[in-house]
């Protein structure tokens, strides 16, 4: 990452911290698409899903083949700072994408549920709803098992607490919030916690990899 990329995000998490952050952070001046560069930091991992109890899937369908941005997340979440957030984050940058159709087809979103007891259900619903209108694709996805859940959970670094009830009777699953972007070769190039979940920034970065993608080409 550049120089001018970290003085940027490190002036918008400071904006995070006032009560004026999501409008300071998203007019903060971003270096331009393709003048710096992501690093490569881990590979996405082996990893088995489903949707809604659905046939099982291979986790690399939705982390290669596409620039792919993915988040964890559970539905009974009522954390301003947690899964409403990247809910709009994600909303925020799939109708940014769907105004620039040709890169919009390069990338999917990606929504990885950590409690599909509840979830399960609802996750082919989720699917149904999003998947209409103009791309990008965003997938609903959880583990297939358990033990692919726990593995794949351990391997992004998304550490949660267990499942407990909460006074209002929502299921509260303690958690902080992790956004990953990955590349079409299942890199994972950023990865976004609350501070730095600016759908412009990460709309700079998706354009980055993309630009890095066509400049590979022979």
């Amino acid at each position: 990452m550049s120089a001018g990329r970290r003085l940027a995000l490190a002036a918008a998490c400071l904006c995070w911290l006032t009560a004026a952050a999501p409008a300071c952070a998203q007019g903060l001046p971003l270096p331009a698409p393709g003048t710096y560069k992501l690093d490569r930091i881990f590979r996405a991992p082996f990893g088995v899903t489903s949707e809604g109890g659905m046939w099982p899937h291979l986790l690399s369908r939705d982390t290669e083949g596409a620039i792919t941005l993915l988040s964890f997340f559970y539905t009974q979440c009522v954390d301003p700072l947690g899964c409403p957030l990247a809910w709009e984050a994600f909303g925020a940058v799939r109708a940014a994408l769907q105004k620039r159709p040709a890169l919009a087809a390069r990338t999917r979103l990606a929504f990885y549920s950590f409690d599909p007891a509840h979830d399960g259900p609802a996750l082919q619903l989720f699917a149904a709803s999003y998947s209409a209108g103009a791309p990008p694709v965003w997938r609903f996805i959880t583990g297939w098992n358990d033990f692919f859940m726990r593995r794949t959970l351990s391997h992004f670094g998304q550490e949660i607490s267990p499942a407990r009830n909460g006074d209002d009777g929502r299921v509260v699953i303690d958690h902080m919030l992790k956004v990953f972007l990955i590349d079409r070769a299942g890199w994972v190039r950023e990865i976004y916690t609350t501070g730095f979940l600016d759908p412009k920034a990460i709309l700079g970065d998706i354009e980055t990899l993309a630009l890095e993608e066509e400049r590979a080409r022979p």
